[in-house]
């Protein structure tokens, strides 16, 4: 609900790995800590994401009160266990992991907070019937009018659906993007492969990251 790591997409630029499906999971977000109530915390730390998607708690609850970054919500339950004063928020899990105590459950501020996490593999698999792709692709020159509608438009003509898409700096040189866009079908069933093969003409770079079965939640 609060939108993609970034890092998970970056990763793509340089990896050869595949995206073999993916999970959709509901998500709730504890408040925890050694102490056993809000009077005694002065610092809540945890993974960006996950202090994103309890801003409003945070506001209403502990508004004076810093806020850390962690690398990883077990991290920031790591650092609740051994630091004065720091309550973290993360999953049930990392509470009983860390022996800590659940001071407030269920802080997200969406009731159906959900987060997507792909599988990661080294090859492709057959079409299953229900389906999505992902693309990392780039127009060569995005700042040029109309690249983007040049990447987009083999999809409507083929009635492709898109279901995603986001940029991200291509490291390549300064203000060049690539676009990571998610889309109905699988890679090797038609019209997605005559729209990918026509997509292809109009893109510097292309690859297909993976063709897998849609989530079901």
């Amino acid at each position: 609900t609060e939108g993609t790591v970034n890092n998970t997409l970056d990763m793509f630029l340089t990896s050869p790995l595949k995206i073999c499906g993916e999970v959709e999971l509901r998500i709730h977000q504890h408040l925890m800590g050694a102490m056993h109530g809000l009077e005694k915390i002065v610092r809540v730390c945890s993974h960006q994401q996950s202090l994103a998607q309890c801003r409003r708690w945070l506001h209403a609850h502990l508004p004076g009160v810093e806020r850390a970054q962690a690398s990883s919500n077990a991290e920031a339950a790591r650092r609740a266990r051994d630091e004065d004063g720091t309550a973290a928020i993360a999953g049930s899990a990392a509470a009983e992991v860390y022996g800590l105590n659940i001071i407030v459950p269920d802080i997200e501020d969406a009731p159906d907070n959900t987060t997507r996490f792909l599988v990661i593999g080294r090859k492709l698999f057959s079409a299953s019937g229900q389906d999505k792709t992902t693309l990392l692709v780039s127009a060569g020159d995005t700042q040029s009018p109309g690249a983007l509608h040049r990447l987009l438009e083999p999809l409507a003509r083929n009635g492709i659906s898109m279901t995603r898409i986001e940029s991200r700096p291509s490291r390549r040189r300064k203000w060049d993007y690539v676009f990571f866009i998610d889309v109905v079908g699988h890679a090797d069933e038609a019209p997605l492969r005559h729209a990918l093969e026509d997509l292809k003409k109009h893109t510097s770079l292309f690859r297909v990251l993976g063709s897998y079965p849609t989530a079901v939640l």
